[in-house]
This record gives structure tokens, sequence and C-alpha cells, in this order.
């Protein structure tokens, strides 16, 4: 994880909005791993699907402007 995740969610902050405004997502690999109202629901889902590995939260509000770092 790192600077490619977060060249994809640059690359990709419009579409990601359209999908997903107001809610957090997980992202690793240039994938949407997790997908919920807080951080936390989004950092469960993806842990579900990637238990070992790290990757970005990022809230999709047109208010904020915040990526994360998980483990």
């Amino acid at each position: 994880m790192g600077d490619a995740d977060f060249a994809w969610l640059s690359n990709h902050g419009a579409e990601l909005f359209r999908r997903f405004a107001g809610k957090w997502i997980a992202v690793h690999n240039g994938e949407v791993i997790g997908v919920g109202d807080t951080a936390t629901e989004a950092a469960e889902q993806a842990r579900t699907k990637a238990d070992d590995t790290d990757f970005i939260l990022e809230a999709l509000d047109s208010d904020a402007d915040v990526i994360f770092e998980a483990a």
C-alpha cells in the first residue's frame, strides 16, 4: 500500500464520490474493499476481505478531505 493507493484515490476521486458520497471507503491495491457510514464500519468490512493487509480509509464527503492509513 502507499503511494499507489493515494494516486488511485486521486485519479478516481470524482467517480468514487458519485458512487459512495457520504460514506467511508477502505482502499487496497486500487480496489474498494470496504464501505460504511463510519470509518469503523468500512474498516471492519475491509478486514473481513483483507485481514492481514494495510488499507487506506477515505471519507467521501464534500466537507471533508481526510485520508487515513489503517493496519
